[in-house]
């Protein structure tokens, strides 16, 4: 019987709950096995130290073992663990003080959740909200972990759970950046305007990052668009060209700049120029800080933005420019929760640029795509 990385690290934190210290040695497998034997559990130290990662091991483990460890952390079996775990142990794992250093463990730990999550949706109402008083949750599974995938669907409603908890203007301007995309995608006109209005409330304070300060321009120029407001979208571009330069370092330091967060949304219009613009002037990073963002999210935004430039063609028309950015793109590089989400947008600039006889396919993939995200906004473009 096979144990996915969640589990294992749900069951990991359990044993040694209840062991009550650290199982990172081999001598504390031997403790622990000789803590299990009292207890008329037989697992020798070597399959503890195969469990706990301290030797290298990639196989799978048997139900007598898990089951074992379940018995001893207090359940009936490991299917009644796997059953109670979420409830139960959210806050041993997402507990305030926790070990800095295991950040990238957390990291990894929520993108399985998120998995998991989007395979059974119907684990959000008892599982996501429960997340959100806790501040480790919060950051690792909210703000590092998004799903856009689901946010035309009952996954919005966690971003007002995450305000509860969030005040403060970043994750105001992260909060209402994702659910005016969802109000915005489901052509939801009532909610979009008022998204719009929440953000354009909150002041650009020093706690917001270069990727909520893109969003609070992002959003006003694409409603600004969306309304035929041309006023309002000269105003913005012109006051989101002198924040660029505040945002400049961070950019150089991150793994994704100001100008992406921008160009995310303004590829839902028609502003060709500005477009243009960003792409031409994106800040590229300079410095390789230490950091425990794993690589393969650098890789991720590294897709979405070959993906947005070449959506961002195809609309110009530019075919040429259009396949070179789409020719470097492979999907399977996205992100968790951000496949669907990019793949429309992919698969649509492929389509502006297609010859005739490609475009059913196309047209085909992100009908799929739309049924099982609600994005119904793309579904005019195919006509």
């Amino acid at each position: 019987m096979n144990i996915d990385a969640v589990n294992k690290f749900l069951l990991r934190n359990a044993v040694v709950k209840e062991f009550g210290k650290n199982v990172s040695t081999v001598s504390a497998c031997v403790q622990l096995s000789a803590k299990l034997e009292e207890q008329g559990i037989y697992l020798n130290p070597q399959t503890l130290r195969r469990f706990f990662g301290i030797i290298s091991y990639s196989g799978g483990y048997s139900e007598y073992t898990l089951d074992a460890l379940a018995r001893f952390s207090g359940y009936r079996n490991y299917f009644d663990f796997s059953n109670r775990i979420a409830e139960n142990n959210l806050s041993d794992i997402f507990e305030e003080a926790s070990n800095a250093n295991d950040l990238e463990s957390y990291w990894r730990l929520c993108e399985n959740l998120c998995r998991k999550l989007k395979e059974s949706p119907e684990l959000l109402p008892t599982v996501h909200c429960k997340l959100m008083k806790y501040p480790l949750a919060r950051v690792f599974f909210m703000e590092h972990h998004p799903i856009r995938d689901l946010i035309c669907t009952v996954y919005a409603q966690y971003f007002s759970e995450y305000l509860k908890f969030s005040p403060a203007n970043q994750a105001k301007f992260f909060a209402y950046g994702f659910l005016f995309m969802g109000a915005f995608l489901s052509e939801n006109e009532e909610l979009i305007d008022l998204y719009f209005q929440k953000i354009n409330q909150i002041n650009l304070t020093e706690d917001v990052n270069l990727l909520s300060a893109g969003r609070k321009y992002g959003v006003a120029m694409m409603y600004a668009a969306h309304t035929k407001n041309d006023s309002l979208f000269a105003e913005t571009f012109s006051e989101m060209l002198k924040a660029r330069e505040n945002y400049r370092s961070a950019s150089e330091n991150s793994v994704c700049s100001f100008e992406y967060s921008v160009l995310e949304h303004l590829i839902f219009t028609d502003r060709f120029d500005e477009m243009k613009f960003l792409i031409e002037n994106n800040t590229t990073r300079k410095f390789n800080v230490k950091e425990f963002v794993p690589q393969d999210r650098k890789e991720n935004h590294d897709t979405v933005w070959d993906i947005m430039c070449g959506y961002a063609f195809s609309k110009m028309a530019d075919a040429e420019q259009a396949a070179s950015y789409l020719n470097k793109v492979n999907l399977d590089r996205l992100s968790i929760g951000w496949e669907r989400y990019y793949t429309i947008i992919y698969h649509l600039a492929k389509l502006n640029i297609a010859a005739d006889q490609e475009k059913d396919e196309l047209i085909s993939e992100i009908k799929k795509l739309v049924y099982k995200t609600h994005f119904t906004y793309y579904l005019p473009l195919l006509k």
